[in-house]
């Protein structure tokens, strides 16, 4: 219900000047009805070396229950230097406040001190709030590491990890020492009575000294200091994707006043929109989960010159200033043979990344909201003519081509309701953008189209009505250069991280004798839900020494569940 009432406000500001809506919104209601939102990240390490995978999972959740929150559907995370400088910022399509990812440390990034933070847009509507991870990174490979304090002590730091256990379930192991390249076999008590969602992570305990990793049970603690305030600013949650805005300038104010803006990506079927923009020329749209494209093409409705250009905004930050990254890392001297023997077996695991790759999950195609409804025409079917005007005569019986005097061309479909042509020419969309110059279509070769669609009735597409539509899917699919023209603005946005199947060796049923295996992540499961087994199996590298088993998450009541196991390899 709530989720409903937002989407509702976000689609009155789309008609309506942006700071006047912050006005006329309901500050109470969104400060005491609309749920608030804490996100918890569990990390794989605290410290890394160049090679290696930051591995992490992203829980949203209500603060006020701990559940899982569906209110947001995009999160977002981002590296911080200690010069309070991006290095990365991954965007995440969050699945029932969930999310997963990974960032692989470069050979040319430099040691330091890092941060890690982790928000949703909703919640950046209070000052400091969001997730902080410290993160420390080693590069071996750099001549001068400014980033680190060298200690002289020729004692180890040893990391001492206890046992945890939960009160409602615990980790179980079929033994705790295992020899190399064997199966692990990991069970869990008590799933029948706990239900949830959790992240596992098997990793080496190594001697480094490093930053202290927070836990579900207690990551509430960082946003003690927070209060929301609604009363200088607004940032609407990201309830159907991720929300932008923008502003057309140049050209004749009279145009885009009276213009809608057509919003496409390249490639993608389910992305293309229509909305309006304001006296001032802003605008605002929603890019739905799922898109792969970082290049969103613009076009003003029924405008074809090129004397405007189009801007977005840039997203909405945490305040980087603010942030403390204490001291730097510090390295014992007496680890300089461990982290050149890590080195090495990091570069030897890269040399082989190709034969133990992860599996990114390609995610399904999504269609046009109409595209049941299309008459659909795959050309292999059929003969095959060059041109497209003559492949619409031959073959295309619910649509048209008509030559106009001033020698351009127009695509027209029948009216399936009255059994009779429209006299309008119909919204034409290519490969997921639309083609407002008919005549680009008409010139292009027919043997590069796959398939031609059309929509046979009268079609209300955003502010916007048509009459018919339709749609062309070329062999590519990636929408041709020849037909883009120079009054089509672009803008790049961040994508989506990719979700994957990360790999993990299986010695029984593979044959991977002569491939080296110096895994020091023996294991990382971002979605261990325990639904319909109790236990799960993993295998041993060819390194010896103490292993931890890590388990973090949440219960569907909400109930943060932290848990360490430690078992040995000889």
């Amino acid at each position: 219900m709530i989720k409903n009432i937002i989407l509702i406000f976000i689609s009155c500001i789309g008609f309506v000047n942006w700071s006047y809506s912050q006005k006329t919104i309901d500050i109470k209601f969104l400060q005491n009805e609309v749920p608030k939102e804490q996100v918890y990240i569990h990390v794989n390490t605290t410290l890394l070396l160049s090679g290696e995978k930051l591995l992490y999972k992203f829980y949203c959740v209500n603060s006020g229950s701990n559940k899982l929150s569906n209110l947001s559907e995009t999160g977002w995370v981002t590296l911080v230097n200690s010069d309070r400088e991006e290095v990365f910022q991954h965007k995440l399509d969050l699945d029932n406040g969930q999310a997963y990812s990974d960032f692989f440390i470069p050979s040319d990034l430099p040691s330091g001190a890092y941060k890690m933070l982790g928000y949703t847009s909703w919640m950046l509507n209070a000052k400091g709030n969001y997730f902080e991870q410290d993160i420390h990174i080693l590069n071996p490979y750099q001549k001068s590491n400014k980033g680190l304090i060298l200690n002289d002590s020729i004692e180890a730091t040893i990391q001492k990890v206890k046992t945890q256990t939960s009160n409602e379930f615990s980790l179980d192991l079929n033994k705790n020492s295992f020899s190399k390249r064997e199966e692990v076999i990991l069970s869990i008590d008590n799933t029948n009575k706990v239900r949830g969602d959790f992240s596992i992570s098997v990793r080496r305990i190594d001697d480094f000294d490093k930053p202290k990793r927070v836990k579900s049970t207690n990551f509430s603690e960082i946003y003690n200091r927070n209060a929301w305030d609604f009363s200088d600013t607004l940032i609407l949650p990201e309830v159907r994707g991720s929300f932008y805005r923008g502003r057309i300038r140049g050209g004749n104010k009279e145009t885009f006043q009276s213009n809608n803006l057509i919003v496409s990506f390249a490639g993608e079927k389910n992305h293309v929109n229509i909305v309006s923009v304001d006296d001032t020329g802003e605008f605002n749209f929603t890019v739905n989960n799922g898109s792969s494209v970082d290049e969103v093409l613009f076009q003003l409705l029924g405008y074809n010159k090129d004397d405007f250009s189009v801007g977005l905004y840039k997203d909405n930050y945490p305040d980087f200033s603010k942030l403390n990254f204490g001291k730097q890392p510090t390295i014992q001297k007496n680890l300089k043979d461990y982290i050149l023997e890590k080195s090495i077996n990091n570069q030897i695991e890269n040399a082989f990344s190709i034969t133990k790759a992860d599996q990114v999950l390609i995610p399904e195609d999504k269609a046009y909201f109409f595209d049941g409804e299309l008459i659909k025409y795959n050309l292999d079917d059929y003969k095959r003519f060059k041109e497209v005007s003559e492949t619409f005569v031959e073959i295309i019986k619910s649509g048209r081509v008509e030559k106009s005097k001033d020698e351009t061309y127009s695509i027209f479909v029948r009216n399936e309701n009255f059994n009779g042509q429209f006299t309008q020419p119909a919204l034409l969309i290519v490969d997921g953008v639309v083609v407002q110059d008919h005549s680009k279509l008409i010139s292009f070769g027919a043997e590069r189209i796959q398939t031609i669609g059309l929509l046979t009735r009268k079609t209300f597409y955003g502010p916007e009505t048509f009459q018919g539509i339709v749609t062309i899917e070329t062999k590519e699919g990636d929408f041709p250069e020849e037909l883009r023209g120079s009054y089509m603005k672009s803008a790049k946005i961040i994508t989506s991280q990719s979700r994957k199947q990360y790999y993990s060796p299986d010695y029984k049923n593979e044959d991977l004798d002569r491939i080296p295996d110096y895994r020091y992540q023996l294991w990382w499961n971002p979605n261990a839900n325990f639904k319909t087994k109790n236990s799960v199996n993993f295998f041993t590298s060819d390194l010896s020494g103490k292993f931890e088993i890590e388990l973090e998450g949440f219960t569907k009541d909400g109930e943060p569940i932290s848990i360490r196991k430690v078992f040995s390899v000889d």
